[in-house]
């Protein structure tokens, strides 16, 4: 099904195209990033203000997650189809991005379970995002 523009008219949304399918990756891959910066940046100040040590807490990873959710949520609502794909698209591609940004290495060292794994939690964690942009 495709989504209706407005109430009151029949006509059908515009068939997607691979341009409005990049261009709703390239959106949700900014806004995780953007996430990612700004829940980087709170932890770090709540940390410097409160002098607590919560490197071993997995709050980076928390807001990790939400990035990718928040942009696979974007990247659904850009595209309005597909969104457990563009989503899971976004999810896998944050990962990527993230470890090129960490290490300097384009692609994950090795495919291991632990990587694996990572990957397959940012599909699923992107494709919920995505999903809820499409029907919210």
């Amino acid at each position: 099904m495709a989504r209706r523009l407005s109430n009151l008219n029949n006509d059908l949304a515009p068939r997607a195209t691979t341009g409005t399918f990049v261009w709703s990756i390239v959106r949700g891959m900014i806004f995780s990033v953007a996430v990612a910066i700004c829940g980087a940046v709170l932890v770090s100040l709540v940390q410097l203000i409160g002098r607590w040590d919560i490197s071993g807490a997995g709050v980076f990873q928390v807001f990790s997650y939400l990035s990718m959710a928040t942009g696979g949520f974007m990247a659904a609502r850009t595209s309005q189809r597909n969104g457990w794909l563009v989503g899971g698209l976004v999810g896998i591609l944050f990962i990527v991005t993230m470890n090129w940004f960490t290490s300097g290495k384009l692609f994950l060292p090795e495919m291991d379970s632990d990587t694996a794994f990572r990957l397959g939690v940012g599909f699923l964690v992107g494709a919920v995002g995505g999903v809820l942009g499409v029907n919210i």
